[in-house]
């Protein structure tokens, strides 16, 4: 019975040590903030161990991005570095720890399907949203821990990024500024028609073929227009008798 209030009693000493430890700026960069904690775990001999807990809070009222690298693989096909470190955005790094390769832990956001022009795979910093990490390591007995942060990618809003057009950019309801009227967009890939789009208004269908990247005709009648624009989410449409209408995603 004793063993076990002893048990208890020490784990909640170390809860409340851990709880009470001070978190700690280290830096700030584009309304992004880097904060840490440090527990002390165990005090050897030749070496202390310690426990790191790091966070990484977008205190902005928008999301933030950053773009990281594809690698091209033996099939030709792209994908993502396997190392942490290239697909995080910051790191924070332990400079006087006796780890082999010294100890750091980098921080990754939210991989998004979202593609640049340049084979680059979007990662999202959400609002508001915190993203933590732990790590142990160890140092010399009684020596104080060294930390420092490195930003290692770029951090933007979306809009500054060259995109590629993609499927779920494409699909979706949308409100036509002639007339309100309601548009439903949805992309087919077929052998005959290759990539093209079937708009559904008030029951009816259309189908619109695609003749560059953002630009599509419709079938059967070139005189029908459609271009996509990625930066805002719209299409216009235009006709040869001078009707031109703004598709807005709803």
């Amino acid at each position: 019975m004793k063993t076990k209030i002893t048990f208890i009693m020490l784990f909640l000493i170390a809860s409340i040590k851990l709880v009470g430890q001070e978190e700690t700026q280290l830096s700030n960069k584009d309304g992004v903030k880097i904060t840490y904690q440090l527990l002390l775990e165990d005090q050897g001999k030749k070496k202390d161990s310690y426990l790191l807990i790091v966070n990484a809070t977008n205190t902005n009222d928008k999301d933030l991005y950053y773009k990281v690298a594809l690698n091209q693989n033996q099939n030709g096909q792209f994908e993502l570095p396997y190392a942490p470190s290239e697909r995080g955005f910051t790191k924070i790094t332990v400079r006087n720890s006796t780890g082999l390769f010294g100890d750091g832990q980098s921080i990754i956001g939210n991989e998004t399907k979202l593609m640049t022009t340049n084979n680059e795979q979007l990662f999202k910093i959400g609002k508001g949203d915190i993203y933590s990490q732990e790590t142990t390591f160890k140092v010399k007995k009684g020596i104080k821990p060294l930390l420092t942060n490195l930003f290692n990618k770029t951090l933007q809003v979306l809009e500054d990024f060259d995109l590629k057009i993609s499927q779920d950019m494409l699909d979706g309801n949308y409100t036509s500024s002639c007339g309100d009227l309601k548009v439903n967009i949805s992309t087919q890939n077929s052998e005959e028609k290759g990539e093209h789009l079937i708009q559904t208004t008030n029951g009816k269908q259309f189908v619109w073929l695609q003749t560059t990247e953002s630009t599509f005709e419709r079938e059967n009648n070139t005189g029908y227009t459609l271009v996509f624009n990625k930066k805002n989410n719209t299409y216009t449409y235009a006709t040869s008798d001078g009707i031109t209408c703004t598709w807005t995603k709803n």
